[in-house]
Protein backbone atom coordinates (compact mmCIF):
# COMPACT_ATOMS: atom_id res chain seq x y z
CA UNK A 1 0.00 0.00 0.00
CA UNK A 2 2.88 2.52 0.53
CA UNK A 3 4.57 1.98 -2.67
CA UNK A 4 1.39 2.78 -4.33
CA UNK A 5 0.61 5.30 -2.19
CA UNK A 6 4.33 6.74 -2.90
CA UNK A 7 3.06 6.31 -6.69
CA UNK A 8 -0.33 8.31 -6.68
CA UNK A 9 1.81 11.13 -4.96
CA UNK A 10 4.30 11.29 -7.61
CA UNK A 11 1.42 11.27 -10.05
CA UNK A 12 0.17 14.54 -8.42
CA UNK A 13 3.19 16.27 -7.93
CA UNK A 14 3.87 15.45 -11.66
CA UNK A 15 1.08 17.27 -12.71
CA UNK A 16 1.80 19.94 -10.07
CA UNK A 17 4.82 20.83 -11.94
CA UNK A 18 3.62 20.84 -15.45
CA UNK A 19 3.93 24.29 -16.90
CA UNK A 20 0.57 25.98 -17.67
CA UNK A 21 1.85 26.36 -21.18
CA UNK A 22 1.40 22.59 -21.72
CA UNK A 23 -2.29 22.32 -20.44
CA UNK A 24 -3.22 25.36 -22.44
CA UNK A 25 -1.72 23.67 -25.37
CA UNK A 26 -3.35 20.49 -24.65
CA UNK A 27 -6.89 22.47 -24.93
CA UNK A 28 -5.87 24.49 -27.49
CA UNK A 29 -5.97 21.08 -29.82
CA UNK A 30 -9.41 20.81 -28.86
CA UNK A 31 -10.41 23.93 -29.59
CA UNK A 32 -12.56 24.31 -32.93
CA UNK A 33 -10.80 26.90 -35.13
CA UNK A 34 -13.13 27.33 -38.10
CA UNK A 35 -16.59 26.77 -38.79
CA UNK A 36 -18.14 25.55 -42.44
CA UNK A 37 -21.66 25.49 -42.86
CA UNK A 38 -23.42 24.59 -46.21
CA UNK A 39 -27.08 26.23 -47.35
CA UNK A 40 -28.83 24.36 -50.34
CA UNK A 41 -31.98 26.51 -51.02
CA UNK A 42 -34.44 26.34 -53.88
CA UNK A 43 -36.30 29.84 -52.65
CA UNK A 44 -38.73 31.24 -55.45
CA UNK A 45 -39.37 35.31 -55.60
CA UNK A 46 -43.18 35.77 -55.27
CA UNK A 47 -43.28 33.01 -51.89
CA UNK A 48 -42.85 33.53 -48.11
CA UNK A 49 -40.13 31.94 -46.48
CA UNK A 50 -40.82 27.87 -45.41
CA UNK A 51 -39.02 25.93 -42.93
CA UNK A 52 -35.31 25.22 -42.41
CA UNK A 53 -34.00 21.52 -42.07
CA UNK A 54 -30.75 20.72 -40.77
CA UNK A 55 -28.44 17.53 -40.77
CA UNK A 56 -24.69 16.79 -39.45
CA UNK A 57 -21.87 14.72 -40.46
CA UNK A 58 -22.09 11.02 -39.78
CA UNK A 59 -25.43 10.89 -38.94
CA UNK A 60 -27.95 9.11 -41.78
CA UNK A 61 -31.10 11.13 -41.33
CA UNK A 62 -32.19 14.88 -41.10
CA UNK A 63 -32.17 16.09 -37.57
CA UNK A 64 -35.29 18.57 -38.77
CA UNK A 65 -37.02 18.42 -41.73
CA UNK A 66 -37.42 21.96 -43.78
CA UNK A 67 -37.27 22.81 -47.58
CA UNK A 68 -34.22 24.68 -47.27
CA UNK A 69 -31.36 22.71 -45.84
CA UNK A 70 -28.46 23.56 -43.05
CA UNK A 71 -25.71 21.07 -43.58
CA UNK A 72 -22.23 20.05 -41.46
CA UNK A 73 -19.52 17.86 -42.45
CA UNK A 74 -17.51 18.29 -39.11
CA UNK A 75 -17.37 15.68 -36.64
CA UNK A 76 -16.35 18.27 -34.02
CA UNK A 77 -20.15 20.47 -33.76
CA UNK A 78 -23.14 19.65 -34.65
CA UNK A 79 -26.69 21.82 -36.17
CA UNK A 80 -28.38 22.14 -33.22
CA UNK A 81 -31.14 24.96 -34.42
CA UNK A 82 -31.54 27.12 -37.01
CA UNK A 83 -34.52 29.80 -37.78
CA UNK A 84 -34.51 32.89 -40.01
CA UNK A 85 -34.37 36.06 -38.37
CA UNK A 86 -35.90 37.68 -41.66
CA UNK A 87 -39.71 37.95 -41.04
CA UNK A 88 -41.47 34.52 -42.28
CA UNK A 89 -44.36 36.49 -43.48
CA UNK A 90 -42.61 38.81 -45.96
CA UNK A 91 -42.75 38.12 -49.13
CA UNK A 92 -39.90 37.15 -50.87
CA UNK A 93 -38.49 39.75 -54.24
CA UNK A 94 -35.93 38.98 -57.10
CA UNK A 95 -32.89 39.70 -55.28
CA UNK A 96 -33.78 39.49 -51.98
CA UNK A 97 -31.02 37.57 -49.56
CA UNK A 98 -33.38 36.99 -46.74
CA UNK A 99 -31.30 36.13 -43.38
CA UNK A 100 -31.25 33.20 -40.52
CA UNK A 101 -29.16 32.39 -37.41
CA UNK A 102 -27.67 28.90 -37.23
CA UNK A 103 -26.50 27.32 -33.33
CA UNK A 104 -24.06 24.86 -33.22
CA UNK A 105 -23.39 22.86 -30.18
CA UNK A 106 -19.57 21.37 -29.61
CA UNK A 107 -19.44 17.73 -29.70
CA UNK A 108 -18.05 14.70 -27.06
CA UNK A 109 -16.74 12.50 -29.31
CA UNK A 110 -15.20 9.58 -27.52
CA UNK A 111 -13.26 11.60 -24.62
CA UNK A 112 -12.59 13.99 -27.46
CA UNK A 113 -14.30 17.41 -25.50
CA UNK A 114 -14.61 20.25 -28.51
CA UNK A 115 -15.10 23.87 -27.68
CA UNK A 116 -15.48 27.09 -29.75
CA UNK A 117 -13.27 29.99 -29.24
CA UNK A 118 -13.99 33.48 -28.29
CA UNK A 119 -14.00 35.40 -31.50
CA UNK A 120 -15.02 34.17 -35.02
CA UNK A 121 -14.72 36.58 -38.41
CA UNK A 122 -15.43 35.78 -41.87
CA UNK A 123 -11.94 34.38 -42.59
CA UNK A 124 -13.05 31.17 -39.80
CA UNK A 125 -16.07 30.54 -41.14
CA UNK A 126 -17.70 29.69 -44.48
CA UNK A 127 -20.85 29.48 -45.64
CA UNK A 128 -21.37 27.46 -48.76
CA UNK A 129 -23.84 28.90 -50.89
CA UNK A 130 -24.51 32.21 -48.65
CA UNK A 131 -22.67 35.11 -47.14
CA UNK A 132 -21.38 35.24 -43.07
CA UNK A 133 -22.48 38.37 -41.33
CA UNK A 134 -21.89 37.37 -37.17
CA UNK A 135 -20.66 34.79 -34.64
CA UNK A 136 -21.11 34.97 -31.29
CA UNK A 137 -20.81 32.49 -28.27
CA UNK A 138 -24.06 31.62 -25.52
CA UNK A 139 -23.43 28.81 -23.19
CA UNK A 140 -20.90 26.97 -25.14
CA UNK A 141 -22.67 27.32 -28.30
CA UNK A 142 -21.65 29.23 -31.10
CA UNK A 143 -24.46 31.04 -32.80
CA UNK A 144 -23.73 32.08 -36.84
CA UNK A 145 -25.81 34.90 -38.30
CA UNK A 146 -25.96 34.70 -41.97
CA UNK A 147 -27.55 35.80 -45.52
CA UNK A 148 -28.83 32.88 -47.97
CA UNK A 149 -27.85 33.75 -51.38
CA UNK A 150 -29.49 36.46 -53.50
CA UNK A 151 -33.03 34.42 -54.62
CA UNK A 152 -33.45 34.68 -58.53
CA UNK A 153 -36.55 34.87 -60.69
CA UNK A 154 -39.06 36.08 -63.28
CA UNK A 155 -40.91 39.31 -62.36
CA UNK A 156 -44.52 39.76 -62.68
CA UNK A 157 -45.75 40.47 -65.51
CA UNK A 158 -48.35 43.77 -65.71
CA UNK A 159 -52.27 43.16 -65.45
CA UNK A 160 -54.96 43.91 -68.08
CA UNK A 161 -53.26 46.17 -71.10
CA UNK A 162 -55.74 47.55 -72.70
CA UNK A 163 -56.00 51.24 -75.14
CA UNK A 164 -57.21 54.53 -72.69
CA UNK A 165 -60.75 55.20 -73.87
CA UNK A 166 -61.45 58.81 -75.04
CA UNK A 167 -57.33 59.27 -76.20
CA UNK A 168 -55.65 58.34 -79.52
CA UNK A 169 -52.99 56.17 -79.17
CA UNK A 170 -52.57 56.18 -75.41
CA UNK A 171 -51.93 52.79 -73.98
CA UNK A 172 -51.98 51.31 -70.45
CA UNK A 173 -51.42 49.02 -68.07
CA UNK A 174 -52.31 47.76 -64.62
CA UNK A 175 -49.07 47.12 -61.83
CA UNK A 176 -48.73 43.30 -61.09
CA UNK A 177 -50.08 42.94 -57.33
CA UNK A 178 -46.68 41.58 -56.32
CA UNK A 179 -43.58 40.78 -58.19
CA UNK A 180 -43.02 43.73 -60.35
CA UNK A 181 -40.16 45.97 -60.62
CA UNK A 182 -42.28 49.19 -61.48
CA UNK A 183 -40.37 49.81 -64.98
CA UNK A 184 -41.57 48.32 -68.12
CA UNK A 185 -41.24 48.15 -71.45
CA UNK A 186 -43.44 48.34 -74.01
CA UNK A 187 -43.55 48.12 -78.19
CA UNK A 188 -46.07 49.24 -80.36
CA UNK A 189 -47.21 47.04 -83.55
CA UNK A 190 -48.87 48.09 -86.81
CA UNK A 191 -49.96 44.49 -88.11
CA UNK A 192 -47.04 42.40 -87.75
CA UNK A 193 -44.52 45.61 -87.81
CA UNK A 194 -42.66 46.77 -85.19
CA UNK A 195 -43.13 50.58 -85.19
CA UNK A 196 -41.73 51.73 -81.29
CA UNK A 197 -40.09 50.72 -78.41
CA UNK A 198 -39.52 52.11 -75.36
CA UNK A 199 -39.16 52.08 -71.35
CA UNK A 200 -41.24 53.33 -68.87
CA UNK A 201 -41.80 53.98 -65.13
CA UNK A 202 -45.42 55.25 -65.77
CA UNK A 203 -48.22 52.86 -66.32
CA UNK A 204 -49.31 54.56 -69.27
CA UNK A 205 -47.65 55.39 -72.80
CA UNK A 206 -48.38 57.62 -75.90
CA UNK A 207 -48.07 55.82 -79.12
CA UNK A 208 -49.99 58.54 -81.10
CA UNK A 209 -46.99 60.22 -82.15
CA UNK A 210 -45.68 56.91 -83.81
CA UNK A 211 -49.11 55.88 -85.57
CA UNK A 212 -48.32 57.78 -89.12
CA UNK A 213 -50.55 55.74 -91.45
CA UNK A 214 -53.29 54.01 -91.57
CA UNK A 215 -53.81 50.75 -89.99
CA UNK A 216 -54.61 48.27 -87.23
CA UNK A 217 -52.43 48.63 -84.27
CA UNK A 218 -51.29 46.84 -80.83
CA UNK A 219 -49.16 46.97 -78.32
CA UNK A 220 -47.63 44.67 -75.80
CA UNK A 221 -45.60 45.54 -72.56
CA UNK A 222 -43.50 43.33 -69.92
CA UNK A 223 -41.72 43.84 -66.64
CA UNK A 224 -37.99 44.68 -66.61
CA UNK A 225 -35.73 45.20 -64.29
CA UNK A 226 -35.01 48.62 -62.77
CA UNK A 227 -32.08 48.03 -60.81
CA UNK A 228 -28.61 46.57 -60.41
CA UNK A 229 -29.60 44.09 -58.49
CA UNK A 230 -32.29 42.96 -60.55
CA UNK A 231 -30.82 42.83 -63.78
CA UNK A 232 -28.24 40.65 -61.70
CA UNK A 233 -30.86 38.24 -60.26
CA UNK A 234 -34.20 38.82 -62.41
CA UNK A 235 -35.65 37.89 -65.69
CA UNK A 236 -38.19 40.18 -67.70
CA UNK A 237 -41.83 39.00 -67.19
CA UNK A 238 -43.75 37.57 -69.94
CA UNK A 239 -45.36 40.07 -72.38
CA UNK A 240 -48.88 41.15 -72.05
CA UNK A 241 -50.75 41.80 -75.43
CA UNK A 242 -53.22 44.60 -76.06
CA UNK A 243 -56.67 44.68 -78.06
CA UNK A 244 -56.19 46.55 -81.69
CA UNK A 245 -57.51 49.80 -82.31
CA UNK A 246 -58.06 50.52 -86.46
CA UNK A 247 -56.99 53.65 -86.90
CA UNK A 248 -58.24 55.51 -89.86
CA UNK A 249 -56.00 57.65 -92.76
CA UNK A 250 -57.93 60.83 -91.32
CA UNK A 251 -56.68 60.39 -88.19
CA UNK A 252 -53.46 59.54 -88.47
CA UNK A 253 -50.76 61.49 -86.28
CA UNK A 254 -48.09 64.10 -88.66
CA UNK A 255 -45.25 62.66 -86.26
CA UNK A 256 -45.20 65.46 -83.68
CA UNK A 257 -43.82 64.69 -80.35
CA UNK A 258 -41.92 61.62 -81.14
CA UNK A 259 -38.87 62.74 -79.01
CA UNK A 260 -40.70 63.30 -76.34
CA UNK A 261 -40.29 59.81 -74.95
CA UNK A 262 -44.39 59.17 -75.03
CA UNK A 263 -45.26 61.37 -71.89
CA UNK A 264 -49.41 61.11 -71.77
CA UNK A 265 -50.85 63.24 -75.09
CA UNK A 266 -54.56 63.00 -75.40
CA UNK A 267 -54.97 63.74 -78.94
CA UNK A 268 -53.82 64.33 -82.49
CA UNK A 269 -50.62 66.06 -82.87
CA UNK A 270 -50.21 66.08 -78.99
CA UNK A 271 -46.63 66.27 -78.35
CA UNK A 272 -46.71 68.29 -74.70
CA UNK A 273 -43.93 66.84 -72.22
CA UNK A 274 -45.41 65.84 -69.09
CA UNK A 275 -43.95 63.45 -66.42
CA UNK A 276 -40.62 62.24 -67.04
CA UNK A 277 -38.67 63.61 -69.97
CA UNK A 278 -35.46 62.43 -71.14
CA UNK A 279 -32.67 64.48 -72.42
CA UNK A 280 -29.48 62.91 -73.17
CA UNK A 281 -28.58 61.24 -70.37
CA UNK A 282 -30.23 63.15 -67.71
CA UNK A 283 -33.88 63.00 -66.40
CA UNK A 284 -36.46 65.95 -66.51
CA UNK A 285 -39.81 65.86 -64.59
CA UNK A 286 -42.59 68.33 -66.93
CA UNK A 287 -45.76 69.50 -65.27
CA UNK A 288 -48.84 69.52 -67.58
CA UNK A 289 -48.23 73.52 -67.82
CA UNK A 290 -45.25 72.85 -69.85
CA UNK A 291 -42.95 73.99 -66.78
CA UNK A 292 -40.68 71.43 -64.84
CA UNK A 293 -39.21 70.76 -61.31
CA UNK A 294 -36.05 72.64 -60.16
CA UNK A 295 -33.44 73.27 -57.60
CA UNK A 296 -35.29 70.59 -55.00
CA UNK A 297 -37.02 67.84 -53.98
CA UNK A 298 -40.29 66.20 -55.58
CA UNK A 299 -42.13 63.15 -54.78
CA UNK A 300 -43.32 61.45 -57.30
CA UNK A 301 -45.67 57.87 -57.41
CA UNK A 302 -44.69 57.82 -53.71
CA UNK A 303 -40.88 58.35 -54.53
CA UNK A 304 -38.23 61.29 -53.25
CA UNK A 305 -36.14 63.29 -55.97
CA UNK A 306 -33.64 65.76 -56.10
CA UNK A 307 -33.16 68.20 -58.88
CA UNK A 308 -30.63 70.54 -59.65
CA UNK A 309 -31.00 74.53 -60.48
CA UNK A 310 -31.22 73.74 -63.98
CA UNK A 311 -34.06 70.91 -62.98
CA UNK A 312 -31.58 67.80 -63.69
CA UNK A 313 -32.23 64.93 -61.64
CA UNK A 314 -29.53 64.02 -59.45
CA UNK A 315 -28.16 60.73 -58.83
CA UNK A 316 -25.89 59.30 -55.84
CA UNK A 317 -24.51 60.97 -52.88
CA UNK A 318 -25.97 64.24 -52.68
CA UNK A 319 -25.95 66.92 -49.69
CA UNK A 320 -28.50 69.14 -49.08
CA UNK A 321 -29.01 71.64 -46.46
CA UNK A 322 -26.14 70.32 -44.55
CA UNK A 323 -27.36 66.54 -44.55
CA UNK A 324 -26.37 64.19 -46.39
CA UNK A 325 -28.53 61.42 -49.09
CA UNK A 326 -27.89 58.30 -50.97
CA UNK A 327 -30.32 58.57 -54.34
CA UNK A 328 -30.21 55.30 -56.69
CA UNK A 329 -29.13 55.43 -60.20
CA UNK A 330 -32.66 55.92 -60.97
CA UNK A 331 -32.59 58.82 -58.99
CA UNK A 332 -34.88 57.60 -55.92
CA UNK A 333 -33.84 58.50 -52.60
CA UNK A 334 -33.04 55.23 -50.60
CA UNK A 335 -34.34 54.97 -47.01
CA UNK A 336 -32.42 52.02 -44.63
CA UNK A 337 -29.00 50.19 -45.44
CA UNK A 338 -26.49 51.17 -48.45
CA UNK A 339 -23.43 49.47 -48.96
CA UNK A 340 -20.59 51.98 -50.62
CA UNK A 341 -16.76 51.40 -51.14
CA UNK A 342 -16.97 48.07 -48.61
CA UNK A 343 -18.53 50.03 -46.17
CA UNK A 344 -22.32 50.27 -44.53
CA UNK A 345 -24.35 53.52 -44.18
CA UNK A 346 -27.35 53.69 -42.57
CA UNK A 347 -30.09 56.23 -43.99
CA UNK A 348 -32.98 57.82 -41.79
CA UNK A 349 -36.20 55.72 -42.60
CA UNK A 350 -38.28 58.01 -40.12
CA UNK A 351 -41.22 59.89 -41.47
CA UNK A 352 -39.90 63.32 -40.35
CA UNK A 353 -38.28 66.25 -41.40
CA UNK A 354 -34.94 64.09 -41.92
CA UNK A 355 -36.38 61.09 -43.92
CA UNK A 356 -33.48 59.68 -45.68
CA UNK A 357 -30.15 61.74 -43.94
CA UNK A 358 -27.48 59.62 -43.02
CA UNK A 359 -26.78 58.98 -39.85
CA UNK A 360 -23.79 60.16 -38.37
CA UNK A 361 -22.17 60.19 -34.85
CA UNK A 362 -25.01 58.43 -33.27
CA UNK A 363 -26.68 55.11 -31.79
CA UNK A 364 -29.53 53.23 -33.82
CA UNK A 365 -31.64 50.26 -33.16
CA UNK A 366 -32.76 48.59 -35.96
CA UNK A 367 -34.91 45.35 -36.49
CA UNK A 368 -33.80 45.32 -32.05
CA UNK A 369 -30.03 45.31 -33.22
CA UNK A 370 -27.99 48.16 -31.86
CA UNK A 371 -25.40 50.00 -34.43
CA UNK A 372 -23.29 52.77 -33.83
CA UNK A 373 -22.56 55.15 -37.05
CA UNK A 374 -19.01 57.16 -36.74
CA UNK A 375 -18.80 61.04 -37.54
CA UNK A 376 -18.50 59.63 -41.38
CA UNK A 377 -21.72 58.00 -41.41
CA UNK A 378 -20.09 54.64 -41.63
CA UNK A 379 -20.99 51.94 -39.69
CA UNK A 380 -18.36 50.65 -36.54
CA UNK A 381 -16.93 47.41 -36.62
CA UNK A 382 -14.09 45.56 -34.18
CA UNK A 383 -13.51 47.56 -31.26
CA UNK A 384 -14.66 51.67 -31.57
CA UNK A 385 -14.88 54.11 -28.43
CA UNK A 386 -17.79 55.70 -27.77
CA UNK A 387 -18.13 58.80 -25.26
CA UNK A 388 -15.44 57.55 -23.14
CA UNK A 389 -16.52 54.04 -23.46
CA UNK A 390 -15.31 50.89 -25.17
CA UNK A 391 -17.79 48.89 -27.72
CA UNK A 392 -16.98 46.22 -29.49
CA UNK A 393 -19.22 45.60 -32.66
CA UNK A 394 -19.10 42.57 -34.56
CA UNK A 395 -17.17 42.53 -38.09
CA UNK A 396 -19.50 42.08 -41.19
CA UNK A 397 -22.62 43.10 -39.12
CA UNK A 398 -21.86 45.68 -36.78
CA UNK A 399 -24.24 44.48 -34.28
CA UNK A 400 -23.22 45.82 -30.55
CA UNK A 401 -21.96 42.97 -28.46
CA UNK A 402 -23.34 42.79 -25.07
CA UNK A 403 -22.98 39.84 -22.04
CA UNK A 404 -20.12 38.27 -23.92
CA UNK A 405 -16.73 37.87 -23.70
CA UNK A 406 -14.52 38.91 -27.00
CA UNK A 407 -11.50 37.03 -26.71
CA UNK A 408 -10.23 37.56 -22.98
CA UNK A 409 -12.07 40.84 -22.84
CA UNK A 410 -15.50 41.25 -20.97
CA UNK A 411 -18.67 43.43 -22.47
CA UNK A 412 -21.53 44.01 -20.06
CA UNK A 413 -25.61 44.04 -20.54
CA UNK A 414 -24.51 47.68 -22.06
CA UNK A 415 -21.97 46.54 -24.31
CA UNK A 416 -19.37 48.37 -22.42
CA UNK A 417 -15.75 46.93 -21.73
CA UNK A 418 -15.59 45.90 -17.96
CA UNK A 419 -11.65 46.38 -17.05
Amino acid sequence: MKRKSRHVWALLLAAALTPAGMITSLAAERTISSVTIRIDSELEAGSTLPGIGWSNAGTSEHASEGEILVTNSSRKYDITDAEWTTSTSKTMGVGDTPEMKVTLTPRDDGGDEYQFKGTYRSSNVSVRYGNFISASKKDGNLIVKLRVRAIEGTFAPPEDAYWKDNSRGTARWEEPEEGGTGKYEVVLKRGSSKIHTAETTSHSYNFYPYMTREGTYTFRVRCIAKSGKQEDYGESSEWVESDEIYLAKEDVSDGSGQNNGGGSGTGPGSGAKVGWQRSGNTWYYYYPDGSYHKNGWAQVAGKWYLFDNDGRMLTGWQNRNNQTYYLTENGDMVIGWVLWNHRWYYMNPTQDAFLGCMLRDRWATVDGKTYWFTSDGSMAEGWYQVEGNWYYFYPGSGQKAVNTWIDTFYVNENGVWIR
